[in-house]
């Protein structure tokens, strides 16, 4: 992979518990080409022993950036990755790792990516898988699937790293998405506005807009498409708070709708 496009990765750890992971996990990026390694509320950290279990990464762990949630550390990507070993509803839609990767570099040149792994105890929350456009796996054996955290980022940094690019006229992606949190502020609003109409369950919204969510990570969102659907949620929430009769009194005096 050219050099410029392993720049577009950043890998974010969610809550590490162990520092020795931490190291580990930089110098297996370091290994593959990679620099940018984030820490999102990692518990009890300690620098001075992850540097000792980087060995010569030790640059990577003093370039390590530390975030109070998830949201902050993938602000500044255009595409989340979220990894899990784990299945379930809400992780249905995970690729194998080896199958999404050309998708993946092939976005990377155009897109600042954002590769998230789970804490060592339970990985991923629904929570935070829901901040992720796609969701990758490591086929393990059945028996014991679940791998180290430094271990599992070794396995994906080589993967996207002997990955090449796939020629132009074959590339899944040649464009810019819109940013990570734009993205999120978009289905919040329109999970509030598909709540104010009754097709959302007050109670329980996450199950659809997992759905929603998938259907927009798959093929990803421009920054002109984040607006359109900004402008749905905000007519279909005006509709909701009594702008119907507004809109049918204009449509009988034939005056324009917008």
């Amino acid at each position: 992979m050219p050099s410029a496009a392993r720049d577009n990765f950043a890998f974010i750890l969610a809550a590490p518990k162990f520092s020795g992971n931490v190291g580990a996990a930089a110098r297996a990026l370091k290994n593959m080409g990679f620099a940018d390694l984030r820490l999102v509320a990692p518990r009890g950290y300690d620098p001075a022993v992850a540097a000792r279990r980087a060995v010569h990464a030790a640059d990577v762990v003093r370039q390590i950036r530390i975030f109070d949630d998830l949201t902050s550390a993938l602000a500044d990507r255009t595409l989340t990755i979220g990894t899990t070993a784990r299945a379930g509803a809400y992780r249905s839609e995970a690729r194998i790792l080896r199958e999404a990767a050309p998708d993946i570099i092939a976005a990377a040149r155009d897109n600042r990516i954002g590769v998230v792994f789970g804490p060592e105890d339970y990985g991923l929350s629904n929570r935070e898988v829901a901040l992720c456009h796609r969701l990758v796996t490591i086929p393990a054996a059945p028996a014991y699937p679940s791998l180290n955290l430094a271990q599992a980022v070794a396995v994906v940094a080589y993967e996207l790293g002997v990955t090449l690019p796939p020629p132009a006229d074959t590339a899944t992606t040649d464009r810019e998405l819109a940013a990570a949190v734009e993205v999120e502020a978009m289905h919040r609003r329109l999970q509030r506005a598909l709540i104010a109409i009754g097709f959302l369950s007050e109670d329980n919204p996450g199950h659809i807009m997992h759905t929603i969510r998938a259907i927009h990570g798959r093929g990803g969102l421009r920054p002109r498409e984040v607006d359109i659907l900004n402008g749905v949620a905000r007519q279909i929430e005006w509709l909701a708070s009594g702008g119907a009769a507004t809109l049918a009194e204009k449509r009988r005096a034939g005056r324009k709708l917008r």
